[in-house]
């Protein structure tokens, strides 16, 4: 009797030991490009993983999504600005593979209970949001990363995914990349559906930037005609049809990603996300101390986000010196005595036409979003001029050779 109890006992541990590493949801960071709190941090969950997907199936369609954000050029903006972001991936395993479909009375026991038919539309792949985040915000305690962009993928080969406050898409299937890419549109751009079935819109002007209920509203006018010449998306104009409705509803381009998959983001759209992008990321991310005055530095710097993206130009008083790069060489400014105040002023590099080949035509908007300046107050102290020194200097041993010599 006593060994059947500590055979008990023995496989009660085991159990809750497994039931506990099932249970657990452990943080990975993927890419770490900068402080979390000048990033925007990307965060993936998965559904429907069990223990032994989580670091096969579950890493390899998180990578491919991740690829496709940064590396493919329908997903314009990302890749220009893929420094601004870090990458991190939260594992939680289900107990079963997959996710819920009704439609076809397959029901599974997943950690955030992923069904396709959400609201009642089969497609529509979604899980629950109040688990995801529990999870997710356990898994980052104390980690101080403040999560930007929420990303779900779920373990399902059936086409599906919907965006709300997290982007859920299958992750096993082949258009699985350009869902996620879609779905952030929706969840982290707030941009609307550009899609249209039958009906009619009699509502109130819409929040989303890329839909209108007036064409006369000139709500993008500002990129009215514009036919980027990186992409076939054609003239930016007012084509009526989106948001779920043909009629009463206008959208800025015919055929975008906010309309169907494997196209490119629109200026409207992509403009968006850099707007998104901007305001949680500034375009420094350090630079020389300037809390006071700094007494005859031989240099100032600041650190960008990154270099190919921002510019620094450097003004003495308010006046452009014509200087640009992160680090100015105070010494050659050929300051006399007296104070002055020297500023870099960073900018994203799209704001500038000047730039060799032209800038990319991605922002309409005002400029200040874009970029940001520092101060410094300086004191430039006499200096005897070289030639002085060196006929000080001369004297000087003249005098000391001769008391020698006496």
């Amino acid at each position: 009797m006593l060994r059947y109890w500590k055979n008990a006992c023995l496989f009660l541990v085991v159990w809750l030991l497994v039931a506990v590493e099932i249970s657990a949801q452990t943080l990975t960071t993927m890419v770490n490009t900068g402080a979390s709190s000048n990033r925007v941090d990307m965060v993936f969950i998965g559904d429907g993983y069990q223990a032994a997907e989580l670091p096969s199936t579950y890493v390899s369609h998180i990578n491919t999504t991740v690829n496709h954000f940064f590396n493919n050029s329908l997903s314009s903006p990302f890749g220009r600005y893929q420094n601004f972001f870090n990458v991190h991936r939260v594992s939680i395993a289900s107990n079963q593979s997959g996710a819920d479909d009704p439609i076809n009375n397959i029901f599974v026991d997943t950690a955030l209970d992923a069904t396709y038919n959400t609201g009642g539309t089969d497609r529509c792949l979604y899980f629950n949001t109040t688990k995801a985040n529990n999870a997710v915000n356990t898994a980052l305690s104390g980690s101080g990363i403040d999560i930007d962009m929420r990303l779900g993928t779920v373990n399902s080969t059936k086409y599906g995914g919907c965006g709300g406050q997290w982007a859920v898409w299958a992750g096993g299937n082949g258009s699985a990349p350009e869902i996620a890419v879609h779905e952030v549109g929706h969840s982290f751009a707030g941009l609307a559906d550009e899609y249209f079935s039958p009906g009619t819109y009699a509502g109130g002007e819409f929040s989303e930037w890329n839909v209108t209920n007036n064409p006369n509203s000139g709500k993008w006018n500002r990129w009215l005609g514009y036919n980027d010449p990186s992409s076939n998306i054609g003239a930016i104009g007012y084509y009526e049809g989106g948001r779920y409705l043909q009629n009463g509803v206008w959208r800025p381009s015919d055929n975008s990603k906010m309309r169907a998959l494997n196209r490119p983001f629109d200026a409207i759209s992509r403009e968006k996300f850099i707007d998104q992008i901007y305001r949680e990321v500034d375009p420094l991310d350090t630079w020389l101390i300037n809390s006071s005055t700094l007494v005859d530095p031989s240099s100032l710097w600041v650190d960008s986000v990154d270099s190919n993206v921002i510019s620094v130009e450097w003004f003495l008083n308010g006046n452009s010196l014509g200087i640009f790069g992160e680090t100015l060489n105070v010494n050659t400014l050929g300051l006399a005595a007296g104070n002055y105040q020297l500023t870099a002023r960073a900018f994203d590099n799209i704001l500038n036409t000047s730039f060799s080949g032209g800038a990319l035509d991605w922002w309409r908007l005002s400029p200040d979003l874009l970029r940001q300046s520092v101060n410094w107050n300086v004191s430039v102290t006499a200096i005897p001029e070289p030639s002085s020194m060196a006929l000080l200097a001369c004297g000087l041993f003249g005098l000391f050779l001769r008391r020698r010599q006496s």
